[in-house]
């Protein structure tokens, strides 16, 4: 193989994930001309499939200093800079790509990467704006499409904002689920068919979206629910018309035969297109039960503290989804704690008895405990029933916002610096839940602390 044959094969290899094999090929390459730069963007983009982001970030920007007018180069930097949090030099990237650009192809992929890091940072308005400009570059981009779908949503612009963010289906995004060969449709919201609804995103986001499912149950023949294991007992229980299997992401599935005989499927997050196309179409009631049996064991025992019992979360989320912005330490809701004498449950979702223990002995006096074996569990179901039995919820953006919301446990959020579309207009999906604008987080915690206060007050005065 020649030069460029060899290297079109390397990126092939990696995108099928044979990653060693293609860094071999792109590595001979190097050898001969370590400042070759097609050889270099291709090792860039077997770094970024191996999550090798530092030396991806390194290789990347060698090569817009030796091309620094290919616009493609600028694409590939920027791209990392924004995986690595550089959200600045990630928005420079791009502008300087959009400067050197030539062709609509590459405008409408800067545009749309600007859309995408705007939408991560929570400026809507400019992402907006950048989704525009990229689509009128590229009218069939489907990424573009998607992030224009995200901004309307964001601004409660529901009946379009739905239709586009269709379009990120079956993207890394949102992992789309097909069952049959050739695929069945997707559903377009038709009554009376027998449809697969089944979940593509995080357990926080499932139990967000699962509000919509008792209208598609009321509409359709029958619903079968394709969810996260972890949520299959809750989901029976609470919605006992459908039928549910916690076999999403598996293969060879074990249904009951008249649940093979479908009609389409689509993802449950889409199902909005349907049922939620004005602020007015959102309940503020709960949607979810908790094992009855399983709440009076936890309220049983939160009897005997005499005081209130209140939940808190500090961290949310993954590397991938914006971690860093939603994280907190255990000792900056300090401030919450001294607010009301409570006992304080941990609703982490990781292990986090080094951090309380550590804290407890700079507080001894603060009552704060884990349970682990309503938190660290493979069934949701567990935690659901300690939610359930909680007088409150403080937490950053994270999966017990919405459990506790769907569940009916009051809550108290407090935003994120850099809102995700759901939060950005005011938790509409969640009407009920108490939302604490981010002014820098010693600002919000104080806050939450006034308001978590606020409610005990008022609760003793009546």
């Amino acid at each position: 193989m020649n030069r460029i044959e060899s290297l079109t094969m390397a990126r092939k290899l990696a995108e099928r994930g044979e990653l060693d094999e293609a860094y071999r090929l792109a590595g001979n390459w190097l050898m001969e001309d370590p400042n070759d730069v097609l050889a270099l963007v291709v090792t860039t983009f077997i770094l970024r499939k191996a999550r090798k982001l530092p030396e991806a970030y390194h290789i990347s920007k060698k090569v817009t200093e030796l091309a620094p007018n290919d616009s493609a180069g600028w694409i590939n930097y920027g791209q990392i800079c924004n995986e690595l949090f550089r959200a600045d030099d990630a928005e420079r990237a791009y502008r300087r790509g959009l400067s050197v650009s030539k062709d609509d192809h590459s405008k409408s992929m800067l545009y749309t990467n600007l859309s995408a890091l705007y939408i991560d940072l929570g400026r809507f308005d400019e992402a907006h704006e950048a989704a525009e400009k990229s689509l009128a570059h590229k009218p069939d981009s489907g990424p573009a499409r998607s992030n224009l779908g995200f901004c309307q949503l964001a601004k409660h612009d529901w009946a379009n904002g739905w239709k586009n963010y269709r379009a990120c289906l079956g993207t890394d995004a949102r992992k789309k689920t097909v069952y049959r060969n050739p695929p069945e449709p997707e559903w377009q919201g038709e009554e009376g068919k027998r449809v697969v609804l089944y979940g593509e995103q995080g357990i926080g986001d499932e139990i967000c979206f699962a509000s919509m499912l008792p209208d598609a149950i009321e509409k359709c023949s029958q619903v079968i629910l394709d969810i996260d294991e972890r949520l299959t007992g809750l989901f029976k229980r609470s919605f006992p018309k459908a039928h549910v299997y916690g076999t999403r992401n598996q293969t060879g599935l074990n249904w009951a035969k008249e649940d093979q005989l479908f009609d389409c499927s689509l993802a449950i997050a889409q199902i909005g297109e349907f049922y939620r196309t004005k602020d007015e179409d959102f309940p503020a009631t709960p949607y979810l039960v908790a094992d009855p049996d399983r709440v009076t064991m936890w309220k049983s025992l939160f009897a005997k503290k005499g005081k209130p019992v209140i939940g808190l979360a500090w961290t949310g989320g993954i590397w991938q989804t914006g971690a860093r912005y939603r994280k907190l330490q255990l000792e900056q809701l300090l401030p919450v704690m001294q607010s009301v004498d409570a006992h304080f449950v941990c609703l982490q979702y990781k292990d986090a008895s080094h951090e309380i223990a550590e804290f407890k002995k700079r507080h001894p006096e603060i009552d704060i405990a884990q349970y682990p074996y309503a938190t660290l569990t493979k069934d949701y179901d567990d935690t659901a029933a300690l939610v359930a039995a909680l007088d409150c919820v403080v937490s950053v953006p994270t999966a017990v916002v919405h459990l506790g919301a769907a569940i009916g446990t009051p809550v108290i959020a407090m935003n994120s610096p850099h809102r995700c579309w759901k939060f950005y207009g005011g938790l509409q999906m969640h009407p009920t839940v108490d939302l604490v604008p981010n002014n820098g987080w010693d600002k919000t915690i104080m806050e939450a602390a006034k308001r978590l206060r606020g409610k005990f007050e008022q609760k003793e005065a009546a």
